[in-house]
């Protein structure tokens, strides 16, 4: 081969090289370098003030702690604040997502005391990791594992799914109301309308039902939420400040009113239940007339809502045929002995006689 040829040869492989290497990295041409990268490296969680998530949820620390500002001013977790914001301080990348697009991104601002922005964020979908084994086998689904963020111009999956950034208040502050153990409620009382039900728990822990006629009894089958009402009472939402009391309804509503024995001591407690809310399902209902107005699940304001006709019903009354059963019979008298009598028949014993035996004839003498 001539040296011309070799030459051209040599030059159009290093061309095709070059090309193929300039393909390949522009392929994959964050993967080497994006890859274990941390998200927010200048990020200090010391210095965030403010949370904005999406325009669903805002956060901000205040003199006395960090305030839900998207829910009227309600306390905030701190230990849950702190938690979510160091899960985006430790992200890092897992891998770049190639291709992928976030179609409707959630976006994080975090903020410092005086508004200036100290990082954001867009976060897309949630990565589902898909079902193996056994879950597969049976048509089990996967779970999700992962997140996709929009980072460096590219969008790359973490490993943390973020479930706090959906916007639910439930991840930022504590939304239980009310944790009142149903073995300490000693009696209940139900009010509304001018009608009021009074029961009290006895020592077995069944209860009575005070007014009772006389045919009536208590429907025990109704009787299983009447302590554990305030148990596990969680809010969903806060309700506006400013609202009347007509859109309330507290005044018109449904009174509940529980004693709980507290060591040698009883205490009572008075929650009320308003309307329902308007364009929902959830109702109004405040606590012991505390600064906060909430909105609680229907589920959760049914069993404070409860009417004599829910829990009194006609006594049974038996049958008559099993009314008769049911009486006593009287004795029935025991025959008197009476002495048992064998009569024996007498028949007559026929005798027979026989003839007397011949007496011998003395022989005759001899001659």
């Amino acid at each position: 081969m001539k040296t011309k040829n070799l030459v051209i040869l040599a030059v159009v492989a290093v061309v095709l090289g070059g090309a193929a290497y300039f393909l390949q990295s522009g392929s994959r041409p964050a993967a080497a370098k994006l890859n274990g990268k941390t998200i927010l490296p200048n990020l200090s969680v010391a210095d965030v003030a403010r949370v904005e998530v999406g325009g669903k949820l805002t956060l901000a620390a205040s003199a006395d702690g960090w305030k839900v500002t998207s829910l009227h001013g309600y306390p905030a977790d701190r230990e849950k604040i702190a938690e979510n914001l160091m899960k985006l301080a430790e992200l890092k990348v897992g891998q770049v997502a190639h291709g992928r697009k976030i179609a409707a991104p959630i976006k994080v601002a975090l903020k410092d005391k005086d508004g200036k922005a100290l990082a954001e964020l867009s976060i897309g979908d949630k990565h589902n990791r898909k079902a193996t084994g056994q879950a597969a086998m049976y048509g089990g689904g996967g779970y999700p594992d992962g997140r996709y963020l929009a980072f460096d111009g590219e969008t790359v999956l973490v490993k943390d799914t973020l479930d706090a950034f959906d916007g639910d208040v439930k991840q930022w502050c504590n939304t239980r109301i009310a944790s009142i153990s149903s073995s300490d409620v000693k009696a209940v009382r139900f009010s509304h309308d001018k009608e009021v039900v009074e029961l009290e728990k006895g020592t077995n822990s069944t209860w009575t039902l005070k007014g009772l006629g006389p045919k009536e009894e208590l429907d025990t089958s109704k009787t299983y939420s009447l302590d554990s009402a305030l148990s596990y009472l969680d809010f969903n939402s806060v309700a506006d400040p400013k609202l009347t009391e007509k859109e309330l309804g507290f005044s018109t509503g449904y009174v509940y009113t529980v004693t709980v024995k507290e060591g040698s001591n009883t205490v009572t407690h008075v929650a009320t239940v308003g309307n329902k809310v308007k364009d929902g399902s959830d109702r109004y209902f405040k606590l012991d007339k505390g600064k906060w107005i909430f909105t609680i699940s229907t589920y959760s304001a049914e069993n404070m809502m409860k009417t004599r006709k829910d829990l009194v019903k006609a006594k049974t009354e038996p049958k008559k045929d099993d009314a008769k059963e049911a009486e006593p019979k009287p004795a029935e008298k025991k025959a008197e002995a009476k002495p048992t009598v064998t009569k024996i028949e007498s028949k007559p014993v026929k005798v027979e006689t026989k003839p007397a035996a011949k007496k011998a004839e003395p022989a005759p003498k001899k001659k």
